[in-house]
């Protein structure tokens, strides 16, 4: 250390001013909940640098919490690179406290690791990990304590990741996020297939090649390229606060792409281990997920896969698999811990006799009361209503399937994601076909409007998430269109499809907060202050029957 000293004369006094250190780093500093991340250099020649060397590290909170993790390699650290060539490597994490953290790491093989500190720091803080709501969790909430209404869209580009960055995140991200969008379902994390399905009026992709890593061998042929175009729209989104569910997951096999029981014990578990470490550090990873319809069961596809990401993901995001028949689900088990359901098998197992019934709003509203075990979220992952992309034409659903479909998931405590937009191998952004937040052209504008309505509802009329379903408390109704979610006592939510009458038993009380709404418009009747006994159901009455009345009762 160099020192140096300096003296100022003074009438009898020689003051010595203490020595600093010259060239001292300041630590680097990062955001509470958002990513910190360490470049590493090894020089070292290896086989296969991404198997023959590990990188372990462990984190010191402020609080002095210990948490072990693990790095990973990264060619040359922009992109280029393979299992032979580059020498970087990377640690990354996600700081959950404010204050200096430190941490060490080191190699398998013995080369020198070393210690460093940094600062988290308040400002800039993004929300946190989606997790169960501590105090009722049949609804989400940032780090489990701070509840957040998912207002969540499915985004369907499998190979959008490849068009042009600044081109996707202005015409397809960014007008989302405008209208309130907190939450996205996509297709292309990770990335396994169907990579022709791009947005085809928006500029061409620089490649369709995007296929992370050679069937049947992860270890040798990862895609370092894709990695880092995958990154880069999971770090923006993640800026932004905006969760992201992985809807095909980690296997390819139902989509013609790399097939997770085609891979070696070792292969799995380090594949795992890998993805983790480059993406567990991004808060808004919102489920990972196994892939589409399974049944939840299996040791040897998404029950071992889960186990791994359980072992592995030390930060505890959402992990779920999609269940297909909700009734009869697996969700109990520790290595779920949300509910990510299909509305099938409701009315019957017998798909042809079934498939009538999954337009049926009914249908999704009985799907996530039946998905929902205590203390784990239920996420409508794939209402057959809620997506005109694939499942309309299949089912025929309506406009008023749709918004029927999306309260009957409110009303059973449960999120859920919808898709306004069509095609299946071919994709728009704009149009009568484009994503429905453009102007009047596309039909389904006027869903995304009523969602709209009903994301107001939920966030400004009513604490949701102190709120349970409560058809029990419900006479003389429609049990196929008409729901109710309240918190006795207090707040009273029923949705009452085209307006049919209803009974309601609520405790005595006083409710002077009390209106109608219009499910299509957002328009409000005021209703009169209401004196209840609790001794018997209360009739009412919605104003008409031309459109879908939401009752709110408060207190």
């Amino acid at each position: 250390m160099k020192l140096h000293f300096k003296s100022i004369l003074h009438p009898n006094i020689l003051l010595l001013f203490i020595p600093w250190q010259l060239n001292a780093q300041s630590p680097t500093t990062v955001s509470l909940y958002r990513t910190f991340e360490k470049t590493l250099v090894n020089n070292a020649t290896y086989r296969n640098k991404f198997t023959d060397v590990e990188l372990t590290c462990t984190f010191t909170s402020p609080s002095g919490k210990i948490t072990s993790f693990f790095g990973f390699y990264d060619g040359d650290g922009k992109g280029g690179g393979d299992m032979l060539t580059g020498n970087t490597w990377k640690i990354r994490f996600l700081p959950q406290e404010t204050g200096t953290w430190s941490f060490t790491w080191k190699w398998s093989d013995g080369t020198e690791g070393g210690t460093e500190v940094f600062e988290c720091v308040a400002s800039r803080a993004g929300k946190g990990i989606l997790q169960a709501y501590n105090e009722n969790p049949r609804w989400l909430a940032y780090n489990g304590i701070e509840p957040v209404w998912l207002k969540s869209y499915y985004e369907t580009g499998h190979g959008s990741i490849a068009q042009p960055f600044d081109w996707i995140t202005e015409n397809i991200y960014q007008p989302m996020i405008v209208r309130g969008y907190n939450h996205l379902q996509v297709n292309w994390l990770l990335s396994l297939c169907c990579f022709s399905q791009i947005y085809n009026d928006g500029p061409a992709p620089t490649t369709q090649d995007l296929a992370l890593y050679k069937d049947r061998n992860v270890t040798e042929t990862m895609r370092l390229d894709v990695w880092h175009l995958m990154e880069k729209h999971v770090d923006w989104l993640n800026d932004r606060n905006v969760g992201l569910h992985m809807f095909l997951g980690f296997d390819g096999s139902k989509n013609d792409g790399p097939a997770w029981v085609n891979l070696s014990e070792p292969e799995k578990d380090f594949y795992v281990k890998y993805v983790v470490a480059r993406l567990a550090p991004f808060a808004n990873i919102a489920g990972w997920g196994y892939t589409w319809e399974v049944p939840g069961d299996r040791e040897e596809e998404e029950l071992g896969w889960a186990k791994w990401v359980q072992k592995y993901d030390v930060f505890n995001h959402l992990r779920t698999y999609e269940d297909e028949h909700p009734v009869e689900n697996e969700y109990h088990r520790p290595e779920y811990n949300f509910a990510a359901i299909e509305n099938h098998s409701l009315y019957s197992d017998n798909r042809d006799e079934d498939r009538p019934y999954w337009k049926e709003p009914w249908t999704h509203h009985e799907a996530c009361l039946a998905g929902y075990m205590p203390g784990k979220p239920v996420y409508m992952i794939e209402g057959n209503a809620l997506w005109r992309r694939f499942w309309q034409k299949r089912t025929k659903a309506t406009l008023d399937d749709l918004r029927q479909s999306a309260w009957a998931c409110v009303t059973a405590g449960a999120s859920f994601n919808w898709c306004g937009h069509a095609g299946e191998d071919s994709l728009v952004a704009f149009g009568a076909e484009g994503l429905p937040f453009f102007g009047e052209e596309n039909p389904y504008a006027q869903s995304a409007k009523e969602l709209d309505i009903l994301s107001d509802v939920m966030t400004q009329e009513l604490s949701f998430y102190s709120m349970h379903p409560s058809d029990s408390i419900l006479f003389n109704h429609d049990k196929k269109g008409t729901w109710c979610l309240s918190e006795e006592g207090k707040q009273y939510l029923v949705f009452s499809s085209f307006g049919k009458s209803f009974s309601m038993l609520i405790p005595k009380g006083k409710y002077e907060n009390n209106t109608w709404l219009d499910a299509k418009t957002g328009n409000k009747k005021p209703i009169p202050i209401l004196k209840t006994k609790g001794s018997k159901p209360i009739e009412f009455t919605p104003p008409n029957q031309s459109t879908d009345w939401i009752l709110l009762l408060k207190k």
